[in-house]
C-alpha cells in the first residue's frame, strides 16, 4: 500500500495509541526544539542555527499541535506541571 503525504493534511489517527504529550515532548527536544515555561504559560520554540531540513522536521512534528487544541493543552498543562514553582516566604 503506498502512502501519500500531502503538504498541509493532517495525518490519519486511528486512535491505537493516545496522544502523550510527555513522549510528544520528548520527541520535539530530541528534534531541537526547546520551551520556556512562565506561570501557567510556555512557549515552544528552536534555535536559529537549526538547519531547513531540522526546521522542516520540527515544524511537521507541531502538526498535531497546530490542528488539535486539546494536545496544545495537554502539552501546556504537562510542561507547567512539571515545571518548579516559584514560593513566597510570608
Amino acid at each position: 500500500m503506498d502512502m501519500v503525504i500531502t503538504p498541509g493534511a493532517s495525518a490519519p489517527n486511528h486512535g491505537a495509541r493516545p496522544f502523550d504529550p510527555s513522549s510528544w515532548l520528548m520527541a520535539y527536544v530530541g528534534l531541537g526544539g526547546g520551551y520556556t515555561v512562565t506561570g501557567t504559560s510556555c512557549c515552544l520554540h528552536f534555535p536559529n542555527s537549526l538547519t531547513q531540513t531540522e526546521q522542516s522536521a520540527l515544524a511537521a512534528h507541531q502538526l498535531p499541535l497546530l490542528a488539535d487544541p486539546a494536545k496544545r493543552e495537554a502539552v501546556r498543562a504537562y510542561l507547567t506541571a512539571r515545571s518548579p514553582k516559584e514560593v513566597l516566604s510570608c
